[in-house]
């Protein structure tokens, strides 16, 4: 194997960072292998009929040069893992998927033969993610560490009513692939790049991940400024997805903007600015519906210099009066469901929004990591990049059928 001098794997895994999308590295293949399992699944519905199955494994014991890649594509081969349950009577150590002991369809696999073709395809997306290509620069596989790669099939994922943010991880995934089946335009991920890290989390990986890679990321990190903004990947027909699992959080996506009910809102406002105003716009509300009713009463009322709706109010200044006389409508229109489009016309500033939003939507400021203690996103509110595109009408149009695609983690373990 070539040496490469030191830091161009850190290099590389900066670029790794934000998540790549790439195109189908080999889309017949990934037919055939989707249509191989949905057939052998009618065979056996009551047994595989789930949406998300376990389907095999393959190790890398060494990554060989660029050169050789075509003759390890050639001596792939996929394997079986325990579930954690299987895994308790076993050695310590042993390696194990990471889903329930009732979804694993590695005889499915077998029993349908895309073994090999499963194996080959996954490793043709590494190659094309440049992940083969990191392993390789940074040197650790074949000194005490091994590659292995877990794949699932998610065979219905079409939505996720609120998902939170989390990572792909055991606390060994270096690389997280999402290979799509769709043939139209979709949401992907949405995450956030560089985020805050989590201790417990960090105490857990030291001992768990190669010294080489959290040197890389400890300078990843440190040439990453903080997050500005929730970001999302767009997948495009027969696309993939690849991201660094350490370097991000991230979560099912959410289509559109996010909203709030009215009584959302309302205690919102009551909190921020104190509930002696929101009572204050209310009661002021009503009289003025009494005095300025009809079609366009409002607007005449506000170019009315006798009697403008501020001068029913008591504890607001007169140049916010249109701004809260439209929030509070919007607090008290039955069964609202209010958008950020919708606070934008009624005045309120992105800013203020970006608060409201966080406080309803806490799976946007939580991070769920497996064995580490669920914890709160440090710093400021962010705003999601999917606003932006739902205000800008950039949103996909809804897809029918299920959001189907081979999820990947590349792990690595002790040899």
């Amino acid at each position: 194997m070539t040496t490469m001098e030191t830091g161009e794997s850190a290099a590389l895994l900066r670029k790794l960072a934000m998540p790549f999308v790439g195109n189908c590295p080999h889309l017949g293949l990934q037919k055939s292998i989707i249509a191989a399992f949905e057939e052998g699944i009618k065979k056996d519905f009551a047994k595989f009929e789930r949406n998300v199955l376990f389907v095999g494994a393959f190790e890398l014991p060494v990554v060989p040069d660029a050169s050789e890649e075509t003759a390890l594509l050639d001596n792939l081969k996929l394997i079986n893992l325990p579930s954690r349950y299987e895994a308790e009577t076993m050695k310590p150590g042993t390696p194990i998927h990471s889903v329930p002991t009732n979804l694993n369809a590695f005889p499915l696999t077998e029993a349908v033969g895309a073994g090999k073709h499963l194996a080959n395809y996954t490793l043709l997306t590494m190659i094309a993610a440049q992940q083969l290509e990191y392993l390789r620069k940074s040197g650790f596989v074949g000194k005490g560490w091994k590659v292995l790669v877990e794949i699932h099939y998610y065979r219905k994922r079409q939505t996720v009513g609120r998902d939170k943010f989390h990572k792909d991880t055991l606390g060994q995934t270096l690389f997280v692939n999402l290979n799509y089946d769709t043939d139209v335009e979709i949401p992907g991920p949405e995450y956030i790049l560089n985020p805050a890290v989590v201790q417990e989390h960090e105490a857990q990986i030291e001992l768990s991940l190669p010294d080489k890679f959290l040197a890389d990321l400890r300078w990843v990190r440190s040439q990453l400024g903080a997050p500005q903004e929730i970001n999302i990947a767009s997948i495009k027909p027969n696309q993939f997805v690849a991201f660094v699992d350490e370097a991000i959080h991230h979560m099912s996506p959410q289509l559109g903007g996010r909203t709030v009910k009215g009584h959302e809102l309302a205690a919102f406002l009551a909190k921020t600015y104190g509930p002696d105003k929101l009572q204050d716009v209310s009661a002021a509300r009503k009289v003025f519906h009494e005095e300025c009713s009809g079609v366009g009463g409002f607007f005449r009322s506000m170019t009315n210099t006798e009697k403008p709706f501020s001068s029913f109010l008591k504890a607001i200044p007169a140049e916010d009066a249109g701004t809260w006389f439209n929030l509070v409508e919007l607090a008290e229109t039955p069964g609202a469901e209010i958008n950020r489009f919708n606070l934008l016309n009624a005045g309120m500033g992105h800013n203020l929004i970006n608060t409201l939003l966080a406080e309803n939507w806490p799976e946007y400021q939580n991070v769920s990591i497996p064995s580490a203690t669920e914890v709160p996103l440090a710093g400021a509110p962010l705003k999601r990049q999917a606003s932006d595109d739902a205000l800008n009408r950039r949103v996909p149009p809804a897809t029918t059928g299920d959001r189907r695609f081979f999820r990947n983690w590349v792990r690595i373990v002790k040899a």
